[in-house]
């Protein structure tokens, strides 16, 4: 097989997808998934992507809205790029084929928590899976852009803080890939957790290999929770858009009260970690439900069509019933350190989406401004293609010892996922998350024992590397601070 690109991209959600379609100009390009093309956060996404598109609505709104929902931790410098280069990325989608809702011509966005104003675009409440379609479509119909699917990567080829490619599992073996530049756009690490909207591909690898790589993190304490994910089961849970709220749903308990607004005069469209926080106090003493009986089947059925169907599917109908819900892991705030052009500071190593760290979303992200961000960057990493290395350079790495037989493996993983959900969750507390660190040092000794390696073991060394870091970070910041919540100090220490 072919070992050698101009540019390799791992993952393909938006901001994979984007990377590739905007380098296939520069020359060929490798793009790997995990798992299938569509097994990623990006085709689970609802609401829609957040921009400026209406006279009612300006940039500086926009930016006021993504400071206040981050706790005024962003990076103002990105936050301003982001909105501002927002529209030209719609426009950029919609010649890739994407078609947004439009009335009489015109787009006609939503309103979702924590915005002022209706600046959600959306194609009905699958947003996110449109988008993937009509890239992956594009993506699959040019001959420059290579895919590989159910393709694990093992860690990045990095020797003197310059990296030369991916070292990967396939085919039950371990081979290396070289190319001029690669591309992480992995996702999240939602998985992480017990309860989580994340499919079960988002476990952290990218972090975890960056990590190896020594690369730095920032602000990856911040993990988002979303407020109204649909109780059942088992992870990953169904989500219930923000939109819903949006459009007028309501958060009740038992007795049908709505609570939040007394913890925060916006009630239902407060940001996402106060209405997380609310959510989960009060689940200790009641079941939560969201109540959108009062909007009616006609509308209900044609503004959330998908999810009305998938809630029918499962018993429950969303114009007669109240549905439960629980909040859930849902979104990485931080991550690797990144400039506005996605550049790490390994050479030739860049980092989009939930994987990095550009400083947009703070201490908690604005609703529908994780799609915006997966394109708004990778578009202004062709600036960057003169400054990498004309050819591409086949180095020697030495290739671990893989194993295609059973490796006897410690039943770890929902054990974390336990841990990490009840000690390092929505709400901490400086005891229990040094317990977390005590017991995942602990689970580490023992996956480390084993000299081979295949992609189970792999996947749960990047899960408790990168729970160990979100760990440590959490303790070093000393008071809440968004998504961060620690008691008994609350919100007053920062």
């Amino acid at each position: 097989m072919k070992t050698e690109f101009d540019f390799i991209v791992i993952g393909t959600g938006l901001a994979g997808l984007t990377s590739a379609l905007v380098l296939k100009e520069k020359g060929s390009v490798l793009l790997i998934s995990k798992s299938y093309l569509t097994d990623c956060a990006t085709n689970l996404a609802q609401g829609g992507i957040a921009a400026v598109v209406t006279k009612e609505d300006n940039f500086s709104s926009h930016i006021k809205d993504t400071l206040a929902a981050g706790a005024y931790h962003n990076d103002r410098n990105a936050v301003k790029f982001l909105v501002e280069k927002a529209p030209s990325a719609i426009s950029w989608l919609e010649d890739q084929g994407v078609k947004f809702e439009k009335k009489d011509g015109l787009f006609n966005p939503t309103k979702e928590a924590a915005h002022s104003c209706n600046r959600v675009l959306h194609i009905t409440d699958f947003t996110g899976r449109e988008i993937e379609k009509s890239l992956i479509l594009n993506a699959k119909l040019n001959k420059k852009i290579h895919m590989m699917e159910n393709s694990f990567v093992l860690d990045l080829l990095v020797r003197k803080k310059r990296c030369y490619g991916v070292q990967i599992f396939i085919n039950n073996k371990i081979i290396n890939l070289f190319s001029r530049a690669t591309v992480l756009a992995t996702g999240g690490t939602g998985q992480l957790y017990k309860w989580t909207t994340n499919p079960g591909i988002a476990t952290g690898d990218g972090l975890g290999m960056a990590y190896r790589a020594g690369l730095k993190f920032k602000d990856i304490e911040f993990i988002q929770f979303h407020p109204t994910a649909l109780k059942h089961g088992r992870s990953p849970l169904f989500l219930l858009s923000e939109a819903l709220r949006g459009e007028g749903a309501y958060i009740v308990n038992e007795k049908g009260e709505r609570f939040v607004s007394k913890i925060d005069p916006r009630g239902e469209m407060a940001p996402r970690d106060i209405v997380a926080r609310a959510i989960y106090n009060m689940s200790k003493e009641s079941r939560v439900f969201l109540d959108i009986r009062h909007k009616g089947k006609r509308f209900l059925k044609n503004r959330f069509p998908n999810i009305y169907k998938e809630l029918l599917n499962r018993g429950l109908d969303l114009s007669s019933d109240l549905i439960p819900i629980s909040a859930a892991a849902h979104y990485t705030c931080g991550g690797i350190e990144v400039d506005l052009s996605g550049r790490t500071k390994i050479a030739n190593l860049f980092a989009f989406g939930e994987v990095s760290r550009t400083g947009v979303h703070g201490a908690n992200r604005l609703a529908s401004n994780s799609l915006l961000e997966a394109v708004v960057f990778p578009r202004k990493m062709v600036g960057c293609i003169a400054d990498l290395p004309a050819r591409i350079e086949t180095i020697g790495f030495p290739l671990p010892l893989y194993s295609d037989k059973i490796i006897p493996i410690p039943d770890i993983k929902p054990k974390l996922q336990e841990l990490m959900w009840e000690k390092v969750g929505i709400i901490r507390r400086k005891k229990e998350l040094q317990d977390a660190l005590e017991q995942i040092n602990q689970w580490e000794k023992q996956v480390n024992i084993e000299n081979t390696i295949n992609q189970e073991l792999a996947e749960l060394k990047n899960m408790l590397t990168v729970s160990k870091l979100i760990v440590g970070a959490a303790l070093k910041r000393k008071g809440s601070l968004g998504a961060h919540f620690i008691e008994p100090l609350g919100r007053k220490q920062e």
